[in-house]
């Protein structure tokens, strides 16, 4: 239905002009929002030391910058540095400067001189939790809540994003475990719920989500929160933080913790999951992935020691 000529240009009102603005902000994760800005002052803040105009930027000024990024940066990192660039050009209503031939060209030869791989961290196995839980001092309302965000993130295989979005609302106790609604997710989906199962042990990250509750006195809102150095719980954890606690008790363990990262908890429980003999669809429903090329990944890197020809030494 055509809007009638009359109606084409009437001013829209502050608070619907507000709700659209909120819903556009909204098409990507906050993380993806923070990676867009941070990209983006670094890319101005370099135009400004080269006396090079950031908006509308020319296809040399790009090529420039990439280029020297290059020497010191993975691809995956120009990559995303091109892609905040042209997000940026397209608000502005400006033509992405990476659609530019010489441009596209530049990142073809720094990809095939300098390659895409990076290294990986390392997942956080199920055979290493045990030993990392014991050096959790549960008798402290910082180990308390730490025992429950990695028992709790690793049985979720959530990202690191989603765990802290948590609030005490999306958590519902069954029979059988626990459901929790994901909020916060990456690919920007609807909400989710993912099922997390009582294990009746030490381990049990059902068990543990509940005792930070009650030790925390959480009542609403985020469920993970600061605490300060007076036992006072505050605002909800930042997503570093996940990362900070893992490494904290994996430097205990004697562990490198430049190679572990938040994801270590998603990856772990993937492929520790996949080694155990689950399918690829449970391991889905539980990292949320639509794609099965990332899973596929998690079972081949599982499944890597089980049913290897190697084994036949063990014969002689």
């Amino acid at each position: 239905m055509l809007v009638p000529e009359n109606e084409q240009f009437l001013p829209i009102e502050d608070e619907k002009l507000e709700k659209i603005n909120s819903y556009m902000k909204n098409a990507k994760s906050k993380n993806t929002q923070k990676s867009y800005a941070a990209d983006w002052k670094h890319f101005t803040e370099w135009c400004k030391v080269n006396h090079r105009n950031p908006l509308p930027a020319s296809a040399g000024t790009l090529c420039l910058y990439l280029t020297e990024l290059a020497a010191t940066h993975k691809f995956s990192t120009l990559r995303r540095r091109v892609s905040s660039i042209n997000m940026a050009h397209k608000y502005k209503k400006q033509l992405p400067p990476s659609q530019h031939i010489e441009v596209q060209t530049l990142l073809e030869g720094i990809k095939r001189e300098n390659g895409t791989q990076h290294e990986p961290k390392r997942a956080l196995m199920l055979q290493v939790l045990p030993s990392l839980v014991t050096k959790i001092d549960t008798t402290s309302l910082i180990g308390i809540r730490d025992k429950a965000i990695l028992l709790l993130g690793f049985a979720l295989a959530s990202r690191r994003s989603e765990l802290v979005a948590i609030n005490i609302d999306d958590l519902d106790v069954n029979d059988f475990g626990m459901d929790v609604r994901i909020q916060d997710t990456k690919t920007n989906q609807d909400d989710m719920v993912k099922g997390v199962v009582f294990t009746h042990n030490q381990y049990c990250p059902v068990k543990a989500t509940q005792e930070w509750i009650k030790a925390g006195g959480i009542t609403s809102g985020a469920l993970f929160r600061s605490i300060d150095r007076h036992g006072n719980v505050n605002r909800r954890l930042s997503d570093q933080s996940v990362s900070l606690i893992l490494k904290k008790y994996i430097g205990q363990l004697g562990m490198d913790v430049n190679d572990f990262a938040g994801h270590s908890l998603r990856s772990g429980l993937s492929i520790s999951a996949a080694m155990m003999g689950m399918t690829e669809i449970a391991i889905m429903n539980q990292t949320g992935h639509k794609s099965m090329e990332m899973v596929n990944r998690y079972v081949q890197a599982g499944l890597r020691y089980k049913n290897n020809a190697s084994s036949i030494l063990k014969n002689l």
